[in-house]
């Protein structure tokens, strides 16, 4: 029976067809135990979380400091590990938008405590946040005087941005067509758009199955593969330039999928560094996705 807070999707969002058939339950390991229904769109293979709680009721599955992008905490060593590791993406991803845009204005959606940010203020960028937790967003405001807003619909639409990034977001948006289209209107013409995402189409979630930690119901809305996320850009205005994969989400994902499974931390750690590994080496010798995908793309010119 389905709760008041929650709602069921009709259709599918990426090609709009009506057959849809149940993938399975997946539970929520991370915050409410609660288990949560995935199906699968019969014509073009989409799988999203429905039914799902409202956007007025997701707040409560984001409410534990667990979910370290929010809290920011370094407790445990899962979370430490995860921190070092953020810490060497985010010169990555600062470096890949230096190079991509020496200068300019950068929006970026689902800021999170705000770091990115912040070290792109250091670069001399003008910089705006999303962020609709208020907790991380009080960070991000309070520890590196970032302008943050809650929503992207009050990001006004006449602001053009040279980058736009989602950095692990665009699973998150309830309505996911309606955000594309936000996204396009703040992009600047030619301007850049990033977006990383799980990968359903990974080694990973095909081994780890209900148990794959990046499937995080009821916070991942979406389910994502290569062709979703290229027809999207396409149907919405953007030119893909370029795809990467990114290792390191293998390793962080294949700790909490074999925690998930039931194993002790130590036992967790050791398969984590066989799996991430093998899923890393399959991607490289096959040509399949990554545990997670980077999309960079650009706005076409209308």
């Amino acid at each position: 029976m389905q709760h008041a807070d929650q709602e069921s999707l009709l259709a599918c969002p990426i090609c709009g067809r009506t057959d849809l058939q149940v993938w399975g339950p997946v539970l929520d390991h991370s915050v409410s135990k609660e288990p949560f229904t995935l199906v699968d769109c019969v014509h073009c293979g989409f799988r999203f979380t429905s039914p799902r709680p409202r956007p007025n009721a997701i707040g409560r599955y984001y409410a534990s400091e667990e979910y370290i992008s929010h809290s920011n905490t370094r407790k445990g060593f899962v979370a430490s590990a995860y921190q070092r590791v953020r810490a060497h993406a985010l010169r990555k991803k600062v470096d890949l938008v230096k190079r991509l845009q020496p200068k300019g204005r950068v929006l970026d959606v689902g800021c999170g405590t705000g770091e990115f940010l912040a070290e792109l203020k250091q670069n001399q960028y003008l910089v705006q946040g999303v962020e609709p937790e208020v907790k991380a967003r009080e960070q991000a405001i309070a520890n590196h005087a970032l302008s943050v807003l809650p929503k992207l619909q009050l990001v006004e639409a006449r602001e053009q941005f040279q980058v736009i990034t989602l950095w692990h977001v665009l699973e998150h948006l309830h309505d996911l067509r309606g955000s594309m289209k936000q996204l396009f209107a703040r992009t600047a013409e030619d301007g850049v758009l990033m977006i990383a995402v799980p990968d359903r189409g990974s080694w990973d979630s095909d081994h780890y199955g209900e148990n794959w930690a990046a499937y995080d119901v009821p916070r991942h809305l979406w389910h994502f593969r290569q062709q979703d996320v290229r027809r999207l850009l396409h149907e919405h205005g953007f030119e893909l330039m370029e795809s990467r994969r990114m290792p390191f989400d293998a390793f962080y994902i294949a700790i909490l999928s074999e925690r998930y499974r039931g194993h002790s931390l130590p036992v967790a750690l050791v398969l984590a560094l066989l799996k991430g590994a093998w899923s890393n080496l399959v991607a490289l010798t096959t040509g399949r996705p990554t545990s997670s995908t980077l999309y960079i793309a650009r706005k076409v010119r209308v």
